[in-house]
């Protein structure tokens, strides 16, 4: 056995003993329910997994001061002291927000039935709300007192969430339930004189309050019309933004049918106005240059009626 003078001894084992110590971390985030001895300390060795506290709620923290640190230390035998009174470590529990959109849709289940009728909405004061869960846990939400008033739409409640068995503190939230109306929209730019197709509506929610206008409501109105004008996509439309396509064009040459039980009549004119399909219209005899009025009934073509004059009896 080969002995070391005492001096060289030191200088080998000193940095070893060193390195052994055990030393108060400067912060600590967990994301268990429960605090290590090894989430406080480092070098804390065999006892490194002695569970010492139950975690924070998720998204919130706790301070431990010198004394409890001690009691700890002493307690898993482990080699530590504060080098002052001031000593603290603060611990925080990792956690995700719950969302504002969670809470509103928790909300209007605890409301049920006494929400209007048809689509509305569920807006929170404040949607900074302070409510966490563990990451990437569902949000477990519970509602208590709460209070609506059916006639402003105001509402309140406490809210908490849990997860991982705990529950968190209950925060106080405050809303506002908003009747909520769907309006088609275009979802892509139509230029006047392009028809309206199923594939180019869209719709959106917009709250009722502020309806001050006439809107198309049902997609179906939309559809086979041009804009008047041009429309962005997500818009809402009124009635005058768009009208049935012209399918004659002032000046355009038209030919005039007339049908009768036994014939069928054609002649030659001369558009003097833009017509939609189905729309009456005021169109010149190239030959006689009568004026008359047609109904459109497609490109190019119109439709004029004959009118018999009725013989008053004797």
């Amino acid at each position: 056995m080969v002995r070391l003078p005492p001096l060289v001894a030191f200088i080998l084992l000193a940095p070893a003993a060193a390195l052994a110590q055990p030393a108060l971390r400067a912060s600590v985030v967990v994301d268990t329910p429960v605090i290590h001895l090894g989430d406080l300390f480092t070098g804390a060795g065999a006892h490194a997994g002695a569970a010492i506290a139950p975690a924070p709620s998720p998204g919130h923290s706790v301070v431990f001061d010198a004394a409890w640190l001690s009691a700890r230390a002493a307690e898993q035998h482990l080699d530590w002291r504060p080098r002052s009174g001031d000593a603290e470590v603060k611990v925080a529990r990792a956690g995700e927000a719950v969302t504002a959109e969670a809470i509103a849709a928790q909300l209007k289940r605890a409301l049920g039935d006494r929400l209007p009728a048809g689509l509305v909405r569920i807006d929170l004061d404040n949607t900074a709300t302070r409510l966490f869960v563990a990451p990437g846990a569902s949000p477990a939400l519970t509602v208590d007192n709460l209070t609506y008033n059916e006639r402003t739409g105001r509402l309140t409640a406490l809210v908490a969430a849990s997860s991982d068995g705990a529950t968190d503190d209950p925060v106080r939230v405050t809303g506002r339930v908003l009747r909520m109306v769907e309006l088609p929209v275009l979802a892509r730019p139509v230029v006047p004189g392009e028809v309206i197709a199923k594939s180019d509506v869209d719709t959106i929610a917009v709250r009722a309050d502020r309806m001050n206008e006439t809107y198309f409501t049902d997609a179906a109105d939309l559809i086979g019309k041009t804009p008047r004008r041009a429309i962005r996509p997500g818009e809402p439309i009124r009635p005058s933004d768009v009208q049935v396509p012209i399918v004659i064009h002032k000046g355009d040459l038209v030919t005039l049918i007339l049908r009768t039980p036994s014939l069928m009549l054609t002649a030659r004119a001369k558009a003097l106005e833009d017509g939609a399909q189905g729309a009456a219209i005021r169109l010149a005899n190239t030959q006689s240059g009568r004026t008359l009025d047609a109904v459109v009934t497609g490109p190019g073509t119109a439709s004029v009626s004959l009118t018999v004059p009725r013989v008053a009896a004797r």
